[in-house]
């Protein structure tokens, strides 16, 4: 479960940079000016924070494994579909549906955590998945960079939404909603009946 998330999320975070990838090559390309990229950057900021102000309030009530996953692959698709010569208008309303999607990601973990490790572990767990934001940003400097690289700035957004919906299959295959939703005890339960 812990693994699944903290990967899940760095993925969460391709979907999200790939965007960094390509600014210069989309610009030079003549698919967006300088102007219209700023727009598009700020549609996810905003949405973003809407979204993670409301996301956090249901990943306290839905199923986590289906959530944090259903995020991941609607900001994979978003990415795919920005692989494709869009107008400046639509590729704002799909930064910002991206942004609403992204804000899934990180509730879903916290949640995951606080369902699954014990008090007294948590801390140590949080700390090794909030690094999970900078396997995201290696993956995509170094693996998304390289497609664009290689292949063009479509490609760029095109292998950050094949990676995304890489990474909500291994959430919707591996994340687990609760111990209880297995049949296990609730992690401060089984600490107590051991102590």
């Amino acid at each position: 479960m812990f693994l699944s998330a903290t990967v899940g999320y760095g993925i969460y975070y391709v979907c999200r940079l790939s965007l960094n990838v390509v600014k210069k090559p989309l610009v030079d390309a003549g698919a967006l000016t300088e102007t219209e990229l700023g727009i598009v950057g700020s549609a996810l900021f905003i949405t973003y924070a809407v979204g993670k102000f409301v996301n956090g309030f249901l990943a306290d009530r839905v199923n986590i494994r289906r959530f944090m996953s259903i995020g991941l692959l609607i900001a994979a698709l978003v990415n795919l579909l920005l692989g494709f010569n869009l107008s400046s208008g639509l590729f704002v309303v799909l930064w910002a549906v991206n942004g609403w999607a992204q804000s899934m990601g990180a509730p879903s973990g916290v949640v995951a955590q606080s369902r699954w490790i014990p008090d007294r572990q948590r801390g140590r767990f949080y700390g090794v998945w909030s690094a999970s934001h900078n396997i995201g940003e290696a993956l995509t400097f170094i693996i998304i960079a390289a497609v664009v690289s290689a292949a063009g700035w479509q490609w760029g957004f095109r292998a950050a939404g094949i990676l995304g919906i890489a990474g909500a299959l291994m959430l919707a295959l591996l994340l687990r909603d609760s111990p209880q939703s297995c049949g296990l005890p609730a992690p401060d339960r089984e600490e107590k009946a051991a102590g």
